[in-house]
């Protein structure tokens, strides 16, 4: 026997295992008509989702509650809450972002024969999403998927602070930072000099500064704004990354982010 469902009119229909909660239904219609609007009327809102006023107010109300609606204390206008936006905020396109970089990663991983990172800046710091190791090289594990790394250590963390407005780079550095290992940058004066480094020149190298003899190399993935939506980096020995006090994949890697910057539909500069 086919299953029944409940449409938002409260009537029984078959044909789906499912069952609509009517409510729920209804206070989904409700959300939805905000769609392109900033502010809607209990009229408007009442003749956008079909409901009657009674019915639509109730729902309002509720949704008040949860701060998914807020109200204008002026006009009385309805608009969507606070809570809307931090849902929002937690919709990224992470899993689009893994699944277009990692064909790049494992690419760099196998043809360097190191451990590739793909990293955003979140909440006030570097998050690892990505990480790829080659089974011929050194595999580096400082820096868990879901992990996060000192924004004053490594070539992603201090390559995604660097682009960060500068009231959030002054917030950021005036907190104790930590040292992992002798080379770690803890002075604030030397870490705002290494910052403008590396917005002028567009990636960092990372020496010793994680763990002595290990080097990470970074580069950014904009945007069309220029606004760095990831970064793509590469740890090893650091005989492996630096020839001549130089790092000798820098031009490959910036190549690499320059392909995932198209496909993620940006126009490249």
């Amino acid at each position: 026997m086919a299953g029944k469902k409940i449409n938002m009119a409260g009537n029984q229909t078959t044909g789906s295992s499912v069952q609509n909660v009517r409510a729920v239904t209804r206070a989904l219609v409700v959300l939805n008509s905000f769609a392109g609007k900033d502010l809607q009327t209990l009229a408007e809102v009442s003749s956008v989702t079909g409901l009657d006023k009674g019915t639509t107010r109730r729902l309002l109300l509720t949704l008040m509650q949860s701060n998914y609606i807020a109200q204008d204390p002026l006009t009385h206008h309805y608009r969507l809450g606070r809570a809307i936006r931090d849902l929002a905020s937690n919709v990224g396109d992470t899993q689009d972002l893994r699944a277009i970089a990692q064909p790049a990663l494992v690419e760099l991983a196998s043809e360097f024969s190191v451990t590739t990172f793909l990293s955003i800046f979140k909440e006030g710091a570097a998050v690892c999403l990505d990480r790829v190791h080659d089974m011929r090289g050194l595999e580096v594990h400082w820096w868990q998927v879901g992990g996060t790394l000192p924004l004053n250590c490594g070539g992603a963390p201090k390559l995604l602070l660097a682009y960060q407005p500068d009231e959030e780079i002054e917030r950021l550095i005036s907190q104790p930072m930590e040292k992992l290992s002798e080379k770690s940058i803890t002075s604030k004066k030397e870490l705002r000099k290494r910052l403008a480094l590396i917005r002028e020149q567009g990636w960092e190298c990372a020496i010793d500064d994680v763990a002595l003899g290990l080097t990470a190399l970074a580069v950014p993935v904009f945007d069309n704004e220029n606004h760095p939506v990831c970064a793509i980096s590469i740890a090893g020995l650091t005989p492996q990354l630096i020839k001549n006090g130089k790092p000798v994949h820098l031009k490959r890697l910036q190549e690499v982010a320059k392909r995932i910057r198209s496909q993620l539909g940006y126009h490249q500069p």
